[in-house]
């Protein structure tokens, strides 16, 4: 027995001993001139947690912006919906002077939404179509739109491709009076509501900005963006983009365009929520008509951007743009080229305030105009089934050059454009919303010894609508697909 025990005892002592060597080996001890440091994190993957690539405070030379919804959708889907409205239009020929008195116009709208993510892609495309049916004289008209939003991502940056696409009867703000439905790609805000990236104007639609009579007209704005990241804290942001707007007017009076714009940028933060940027850009407007020729623009603008994640994003820059009238003689001048935006969340409500001064394609009136836009949006959520929704919009344009007497706004120097409205929107369901609409524009032109301005053989100097609209919504729950 005490042999056993002896054995037992010398057992554990040597197992100790093994123990106590094992910690005093050199293998284990720490190197002499770190003992008394900490051991350092791994190093973060650079690009994928840079915070110059955070999406919620995007390069400021970039075309995105900072998105106040702090749940962004994750998963992908397809989802249709379709809208189905009845206005009332007190000008529904859109005509300038007098008008043939209050109208009826039915609008049947259906659109496809299909949002998809991989690993290091995603994928935004939606489709809009319909028709507008107007009582006296009876007349039926087409909408189409559509809008695409590629990105594809690396380690250090990414890449975009975004269009929005459109066939409209003429060229009010929205296709649809109430709203439209689905993702608002189509409508040429690329998701966002008020487009706030990139150049001054680079976002905004030419056949926005005023219209006159129902004439058809085609516009299509493509934009390619590349955004790499030298470092955590700075990046560099080109884009290139084509845009034109096509007038389907039978008596071949409003001046078509294209516009070509390439752009590049630094930005850089100077805090977490800070940042500064640098751009550079040329533009070149082209008219197919005779017109007097093209115009050259260079543009260097100066930007800034403060912004608090969920809450509140202010973006403002501005800088020179150098001005190349090829009319004959070249002709050069030197503007200011600027913009200004604001996005803030206050409870409930989001508001949206834009203003841009830029050169503009001149909307069919003009070849070229010097522009300036303003625009509020409010919406709020009123209890658990109402929501609303007012905006604000003006525009002023001054004629850049002067073109052939028979084309364009015959005899005006510069036309204003604005209008405001609301939608009140009650959730039936899931699936069923019921709104009530009403808007009011006014097209106004300028013209030099009070005299009358003459657009695709309507002659006026004013443009008023009031439209009043009660509608339907159906959108289903969307279809998984993953």
């Amino acid at each position: 027995m005490i042999n056993m025990r002896t054995i037992r005892l010398a057992l554990l002592v040597f197992g100790i001993c093994l123990c106590a060597a094992a910690q005093d080996s050199p293998q284990s001890q720490p190197a002499p001139d770190t003992q008394s440091q900490p051991p350092a994190p791994p190093a973060p993957a650079f690009g994928q947690n840079a915070p110059v690539l955070n999406p919620d405070n995007p390069p400021v030379s970039g075309l995105d912006v900072p998105t106040l919804d702090l749940h962004p959708a994750t998963r992908s889907f397809f989802a249709p919906a379709l809208q189905v409205s009845e206005s009332v239009d007190t000008n529904g020929e859109n005509a300038l002077g007098t008008s043939n008195g209050p109208e009826a116009v039915s609008r049947v709208l259906g659109s496809f939404d299909l949002q998809k993510f991989w690993v290091k892609s995603d994928l935004f495309l939606e489709y809009l179509g319909g028709g507008a049916f107007y009582s006296s004289p009876f007349d039926a008209r087409q909408l189409q739109a559509v809008g695409l939003e590629a990105v594809t991502r690396w380690r250090t940056g990414e890449i975009t491709l975004r269009d929005a696409f459109s066939y409209l009867p003429d060229g009010s703000f929205q296709i649809g009076y109430g709203g439209d439905p689905g993702l608002g790609l189509a409508n040429g805000s690329f998701g966002g509501g008020i487009p706030g990236g990139g150049l001054p104007g680079l976002n905004q639609p030419n056949s926005e900005l005023g219209s006159v009579g129902n004439i058809p007209r085609l516009a299509n704005t493509g934009i390619l963006d590349v955004v790499q990241a030298l470092n955590p804290r700075s990046a560099i942001t080109v884009a290139g983009g084509f845009s034109n707007a096509h007038f389907y007017d039978p008596s071949d009076l409003l001046i078509n365009s294209d516009q070509i714009t390439a752009e590049g940028g630094y930005s850089h933060l100077i805090s977490r929520r800070d940042q500064l940027g640098l751009i550079y850009a040329f533009q070149l407007f082209q008219f197919p008509q005779a017109t007097g020729g093209e115009i050259y623009i260079h543009v260097v603008n100066l930007r800034y951007s403060h912004t608090l994640t969920g809450r509140l994003s202010f973006i403002a820059g501005a800088g020179p743009q150098y001005i190349d009238l090829e009319d004959g003689e070249p002709v050069t001048h030197l503007s200011l080229s600027a913009r200004v935006q604001l996005r803030y969340k206050m409870g409930h409500g989001s508001m949206i305030a834009s203003y841009e001064k830029y050169t503009s394609a001149g909307s069919g009136f003009f070849a070229g105009a010097n522009t300036q836009t303003a625009r509020v949006g409010y919406t709020r959520p009123l209890g658990r089934h109402w929501e609303v929704y007012a905006d604000l919009d003006y525009s002023h344009n001054s004629k850049l050059q002067d073109v052939n007497a028979s084309l364009g706004a015959q005899g005006a120097s510069s036309f204003d454009d604005g209008s405001a409205g609301g939608v009140l929107r009650k959730h039936l369901g899931r699936t069923y919303d019921f709104f009530v609409a009403y808007r009011f524009s006014e097209l106004a032109f300028n013209t030099p010894g009070n005299g009358v301005t003459c657009v695709a053989n309507s002659c006026g100097n004013t443009a008023q609508r009031h439209v009043g609209t009660i509608g339907v919504e159906w959108h289903p729950r969307p279809t998984r697909l993953d």
